[in-house]
């Protein structure tokens, strides 16, 4: 796409929603239903003023007839314009559930724990747009209409109208006052309440086994009693200004036919006119006292708009990349440092070196030396602050997303099973994965054997985040799913934590496998098994790089650092220790 497109495209997030010719049509049916609404009082003051002095049977009937076709389109008219608006919530959701959905999993800081999910924003505004209270805000603009007639009825009928207009609308605002408070003070403890839940929902199995079950419930309750408190107080006084603005309504509906009936003794109305005027009030001022009830609602969907809108106009803003040709899994590092967004002490600093194609770097160091974060900026999961990361001497942010991840296998060090069948968890969202493939990848892995020892082989089902699996099982499932596809560079972070000695074996030998056939490895271990077969090993301490180069350079020139390791390999025979 032209810089000239794509900056057009991303002008407005408005122009990216779909049906704006529906919303255009739901305004002329809107226009059209409200116009013909006015035929009741018309009809008022024809049946009044004139057949009843007149007595012709036949414009009676005529008028009746007229009438009752003139309310039958004004109804299909309603019934047009509800239709329509459900449609349009529809076609809104499918535009803007997956904009919604790529920004959630492209920037990180919308995934905070215990916060509202934009999807669940995408349906509660189609909940709204296929609800009353729009039509009520299409109904609004109507109002003068109504006000201005009355006027030339008669300049009381329209003073009452109005004066109630105002009075209304000063409800109206102090109602959506409320219901902007409540969402203020209810947002930071719905979010705590959320997030409470989730934790409790997550480690259920420890908060039984350690016998918390009641202690938990108890700060749930009492988180969710903070966040209900603020919605109940805002609920009740909606509500009381509904109650007042239903009183208000009757109260001038009385007044507008007092007033009609002192002004037909007055001789300077007819008589039909208190009926057309009664009705006129109630119609005009049934938007407003709508409006009150619904405000929350308004709110609500201006708030989950402005979230909504945010997401998709950061995924139309982000730049077209170029499809690259397949890499070889060349990986250099220069000058990277890193700095959480929130943080001030950097993670990494001054880390450079190059991964050249089917070789093994095995990254090593004590607790907390940033050895994760590494990882997962060389998956671009995480941007450098300083430096570059380069993929076959491209940029990794200059990649292709879905392109380069494609090329990237990924094991974190919790790993993550996507809820299915075990097949499903090893191919993920592959639409064209074939039984083969995934069968090629978890024998490369070492899992086939195990995974046919399931109950259910490849289809067994493995729960949320694999919880039916043990640790060493995910381990294992999560490796062939690294290895699944053509990829290139393969990130592995502890992948031998939860393996026993046989297990670790049959890693380095898959390694060694998924190496004879092109991949490049860059590993994070605490145990010394995977040095006997890495190519280079880079020592990291506190954020900063000590080391960098072949396993028989590097380990003699740290002993303090990875003296356990030194008494594990043998580099003078290191053939025979990847048999062993």
């Amino acid at each position: 796409m032209r810089p000239a497109a794509q900056s057009a495209r991303a002008q407005s997030i408005v122009h990216t929603v779909p049906g704006r010719t529906t919303l255009m049509w739901v305004v002329i049916f809107s226009v059209s239903a409200n116009t013909l609404l006015l035929v009741l009082p018309f009809y008022s003051i024809e049946v009044f003023d004139r057949v009843i002095s007149s007595g012709s049977i036949e414009t009676l009937v005529g008028l009746t007839v007229i009438g009752i076709v003139a309310l039958i389109f004004s109804a299909f008219f309603d019934a047009i314009r509800f239709r329509l608006l459900s449609r349009f919530a529809v076609t809104f959701e499918q535009r803007m559930a997956p904009l919604v959905l790529e920004a959630t999993i492209a920037d990180p800081a919308r995934r905070r724990e215990g916060s509202t999910h934009d999807l669940v924003r995408v349906r509660e505004l189609r909940n709204f747009f296929s609800s009353g209270a729009v039509i009520t805000l299409v109904d609004a603009p109507f109002l003068p209409v109504f006000v201005l007639l009355l006027f030339f009825i008669h300049p009381y009928y329209g003073t009452i109208a109005l004066v109630g207009a105002v009075v209304l609308s000063v409800m109206g605002y102090v109602s959506n006052s409320i219901a902007r408070a409540e969402v203020k003070d209810a947002s930071g403890a719905a979010a705590r309440c959320q997030a409470q839940m989730d934790g409790i929902v997550r480690h259920a199995n420890f908060i039984r086994a350690m016998g918390w079950t009641d202690g938990a419930i108890r700060s749930f309750m009492r988180i969710n009693d903070e966040a209900l408190s603020p919605v109940v107080r805002a609920s009740e006084r909606v509500a009381a200004m509904a109650s007042a603005a239903r009183m208000v309504r009757s109260i001038l509906q009385i007044l507008a036919i007092g007033c009609g009936a002192w002004l037909v003794l007055q001789n300077e109305v007819l008589a039909g006119s208190l009926i057309a005027s009664s009705i006129m009030v109630s119609r005009t001022l049934q938007p407003m006292e709508s409006l009150i009830s619904a405000w929350r609602g308004v709110t609500a969907a201006q708030e989950a708009w402005k979230h909504i809108s945010t997401a998709a106009l950061w995924v139309l803003k982000q730049p077209h990349r170029t499809q690259l040709a397949p890499p070889s899994g060349l990986l250099e590092l220069k000058g990277v440092a890193y700095v959480a967004p929130q943080g001030k002490r950097p993670i990494l600093r001054g880390i450079g070196f190059s991964c050249r194609p089917r070789e093994i770097v095995v990254i090593v160091g004590p607790t907390g030396a940033g050895k994760s974060t590494l990882l997962r900026m060389a998956a671009a999961l995480e941007r450098p602050s300083v430096g570059e990361i380069r993929l076959d001497r491209a940029l990794l942010e200059n990649w292709n997303p879905d392109q380069l991840g494609r090329h990237i296998g990924y094991l974190p060090q919790d790993v993550e099973l996507l809820a299915g069948s075990v097949a499903e968890a090893i191919c993920g969202f592959e639409e064209n994965a074939r039984d083969e493939d995934i069968i090629a990848a978890a024998t490369l892995a070492g899992a086939h054997q195990m995974i046919l020892a399931l109950p259910g082989g490849y289809q067994t089902e493995i729960g949320r985040d694999g919880h039916r699996l043990s640790g060493g099982q995910r381990q294992r499932i999560g490796l062939a799913r690294a290895f699944f596809g053509n990829r290139k560079l393969i990130l592995l972070d502890e992948p031998n934590a939860n393996l026993d000695p046989d297990g670790e074996a049959a890693l380095c030998t898959a390694i060694l496998s998924a190496r004879a056939q092109g991949a490049t490895f860059l590993i994070v271990t605490h145990r010394p098994r995977l040095l006997t077969i890495a190519d280079h090993v880079l020592l990291l301490r506190d954020g900063t790089q000590v080391a960098f180069g072949p396993v028989s350079e590097v380990l003699p020139s740290t002993p303090t650092a990875i003296s356990p390791v030194r008494r594990t390999v043998r580099q003078p025979d290191r053939p025979q220790l990847l048999s062993g």
